[in-house]
C-alpha cells in the first residue's frame, strides 16, 4: 500500500501527523499512518466542527507505541537494572540536599560518613557470599567463558550501586537527628546500612540467578515441570527461559544427592 498523500489535509493536520510519526516506532510507522491519514481526512470532509479529541487521541496513540516499544525492548535488560539503581542513587542525593538544604553540607555530612562505608562494605558482602544461594550448573556452548566474564561485570556493577545506595539511605535515614544525638545517629546509621546491604545483596544474588547466561536478560514464562510426589525418582521443579531463545534454567523443587543445584543449559546444547 502506498504513502498516504498528506497534501490532502489542512496544514495544522499535517504537521501534526508528520511530527508524531516520528514517535512511533519505525516497524509501527507505515499503518499508524495510513490508519491515522484516514481518521482526520474523514472527519474533515464529512463534518462541519474540527474535533480536538481525534487529535488528542492521535498524540497518545503514537507516544503509547514509542512507551510500548521502549518496554519490550528494555524490560529485564541490564541496562534497565542499573539506570534504575543509578537513579535511586541520585534520588537518595537529593533528599539528603532537602534535608540539608546545601550541596555543600550535604557532601561534607557523607564525606565524613564515608569511611564507616569502606569499612563496612567488604564484610557484608563476605558474608553476602557466605550466605548466597546455591550455584548453578551450566552445560553447552563453547564461549561459557566469554558469557561467565560478562556476568561477574554485571554483578559486580549492580552490587557496588547497591552497596553505595544502601550506604546514602542509612545515612539519610539519620541525617536529620545527627546534630542532636551524633553517637546514636552513627550507631543507627551503621545498622540500618548492614541490614540493607546485606538485603540488597541478596536480591542480588537471587536476580543474577534467574537471568539468562549470554545476555543477561531476566528470564520468563516459568513452569512447573514433573511430579512432585517422585521427588527421590525423578527431576521435578521449574523451568525458565530466555525470551531471546538462548537456553532454559532448571531450577528443583528441593536439593537432592544427584540434583544439587539449578541446571543452566545452553540452546546450542539443547539443539544438538
Amino acid at each position: 500500500m502506498s504513502h498516504p498523500n498528506l497534501h490532502d489535509l489542512k496544514p495544522s493536520d499535517r504537521t501534526l501527523l508528520m511530527l508524531m510519526e516520528r514517535v512511533v516506532p519505525a516497524e509501527d510507522r507505515a499503518d499508524w499512518l495510513r490508519t491515522w491519514y484516514a481518521e482526520l481526512w474523514h472527519l474533515r470532509h464529512n463534518t462541519r466542527r474540527a474535533n480536538l479529541s481525534l487529535s488528542i487521541g492521535l498524540m497518545r496513540d503514537a507516544l503509547w507505541l514509542r512507551t510500548e516499544s521502549w518496554r519490550r525492548a528494555y524490560t529485564g535488560t541490564v541496562v534497565l537494572c542499573l539506570v534504575t539503581l543509578a537513579s535511586l542513587c541520585v534520588i537518595a542525593t537529593f533528599i539528603s540536599f532537602a534535608i540539608t538544604g546545601s550541596a555543600r553540607e550535604t557532601f561534607l555530612y557523607y564525606g565524613v560518613r564515608f569511611p564507616h562505608f569502606l569499612i563496612g562494605a567488604p564484610f557484608v558482602v563476605l558474608v553476602s557470599f557466605a550466605m548466597s544461594p546455591t550455584r548453578h550448573v551450566e552445560q553447552g556452548s563453547s564461549a561459557r567463558l566469554r558469557y561467565w566474564w560478562k556476568r561477574q561485570f554485571f554483578f559486580s556493577a549492580k552490587a557496588s550501586l547497591l552497596l553505595l545506595l544502601s550506604f546514602l539511605f542509612s545515612a539519610d535515614l539519620f541525617e536529620a537527628i545527627h546534630g542532636a544525638y551524633p553517637l546514636t545517629s552513627d550507631l543507627l546509621e551503621i545498622v540500618a546500612f548492614v541490614i540493607l546491604a546485606l538485603l540488597g545483596l541478596r536480591w542480588s544474588f537471587l536476580d543474577q540467578q534467574t537471568r539468562c547466561k549470554q545476555c543477561l536478560r531476566s528470564l520468563t514464562t516459568p513452569s512447573r515441570v514433573g511430579r512432585p510426589s517422585h521427588n527421590l525418582l525423578e527431576w521435578n521443579g521449574t523451568e525458565l527461559l530466555c525470551r531471546d531463545g538462548h537456553g532454559s534454567l532448571s531450577v528443583p523443587e528441593m536439593e537432592t544427592s544427584w540434583c544439587q543445584s539449578s541446571r543452566w543449559v545452553y540452546q546450542d546444547s539443547i539443539a544438538s
